[in-house]
């Protein structure tokens, strides 16, 4: 299984792959769609079996209408996190109000598993609602393939993954991939010591307009984990899970850097 962290600027998308078929978790920003799309095929994806959004924010989930347009039968699987009645960013109200009538939505909360070509693909969080704010609800996923997992935290912060220590469902991870781009509300201490990534990697544009990734989330994970890596530096982010039960390891993929489009 290959796990790419596509190089998206300022958002998110994850690829799982196994052959030609994929797993898209999030699209990065309507800007990007094209350039994910173009990644998606290139990387040899010609079926796009499931895409998750783990939240309705344009920077993860604008590239859904362009998405959709390409895999028009694709299951789309989110957590169906209610929105306030006054939401202000209209991408926002626009992707939620197309997902309510998206004949192939897939509501996921935490403890359901999908199973993936080989892989389990399990969502630790959100258990319940308690409030409007989409990134402490943010589908947390992780993904087992053999005796190894990858974490993708969305844009959970500190306080979920306190949650997660408390609820035991923290566990050492070969790979992490940081919630909320590496900004300051991200990566708290006993969490990192706890999970032990032996890579973290961090989806970022450059001169980040609010500062991702924070210094200091920066520090806690050079402390906690293993070699961290970065979009706006490393460019596309590629890993590779061997089906013989061998460490995870960097792969190398050809990707031009994004243009916004």
């Amino acid at each position: 299984m290959r796990l790419v962290v596509l190089d998206v600027g300022e958002g998110q998308a994850v690829l799982l792959q196994r052959e030609e078929h994929g797993v898209l978790v999030d699209t990065g920003h309507a800007g990007m769609a094209r350039h994910v799309l173009e990644r998606l095929a290139a990387l040899g994806v010609q079926r796009l079996d499931y895409l998750f959004l783990t939240h309705l924010h344009p920077d993860h989930a604008s590239g859904y209408f362009r998405i959709r347009e390409a895999f028009p039968n694709t299951p789309v699987v989110y957590n169906f996190h209610p929105l306030p009645r006054h939401v202000r960013p209209d991408m926002v109200r626009w992707v939620d109000e197309a997902l309510s009538q998206d004949e192939r939505r897939i509501k996921m909360a935490a403890g359901d598993v999908i199973q993936w070509r080989g892989a389990a693909i399990e969502a630790l969080w959100p258990e319940t609602f308690t409030g409007h704010n989409l990134n402490r609800h943010s589908l947390v996923l992780q993904v087992r393939y053999g005796k190894h997992r990858a974490l993708l935290m969305g844009d959970a912060d500190k306080a979920v993954e306190r949650q997660l220590l408390r609820r035991g469902r923290a566990e050492p991870v070969e790979l992490l991939v940081v919630g909320h781009h590496g900004a300051a509300d991200s990566g708290d201490g006993d969490f990192l010591a706890r999970t032990q990534p032996r890579y973290s990697a961090i989806s970022v544009n450059k001169d980040n307009i609010r500062g991702y990734p924070a210094a200091e989330t920066l520090a806690l994970l050079r402390r906690h984990s293993g070699k961290v890596l970065r979009t706006d530096r490393d460019g596309e982010v590629c890993f590779l899970f061997p089906g013989d039960g061998a460490n995870p390891r960097p792969c190398r993929t050809r990707s031009p850097r994004p243009s916004e489009q």
